[in-house]
C-alpha cells in the first residue's frame, strides 16, 4: 500500500512539474528557434515596455504609499492597564 502511495505521489509531482513548465512558457515546450521573432516580434516588446512601465508605476504607487504612513508617535500597549 506505502508503495503505491509513493508511485502516485511521484507521479503526480512529476505531472504538476510539467504542467508549469507548459504554462510558463505557452504551450509550446517554449524557447526554442525562432522564439521572440516574426510578425509579433514589435508587439512583444512594446507589451515588454508596457509591462515594465506598468510595474514601475505600480512600485512607485507603492512606495508613495509607505512613506504616507505617519509614524507611530507612542507605543501601543493594550496590555497597560491591566499590569
Amino acid at each position: 500500500m506505502r508503495l503505491i502511495v509513493a508511485i502516485l505521489t511521484l507521479a503526480l509531482m512529476a505531472a504538476f512539474a510539467c504542467a508549469q513548465n507548459i504554462a510558463g512558457t505557452g504551450g509550446m515546450g517554449g524557447g526554442g528557434r525562432g522564439a521572440g521573432k516574426g510578425r509579433n516580434a514589435a508587439q512583444n516588446t512594446e507589451q515588454q515596455k508596457a509591462d515594465q512601465q506598468k510595474k514601475k508605476a505600480a512600485e512607485d504607487a507603492y512606495t508613495a504609499g509607505l512613506k504616507a504612513i505617519p509614524d507611530a508617535k507612542e507605543k501601543s500597549d493594550p496590555w497597560r492597564n491591566a499590569r
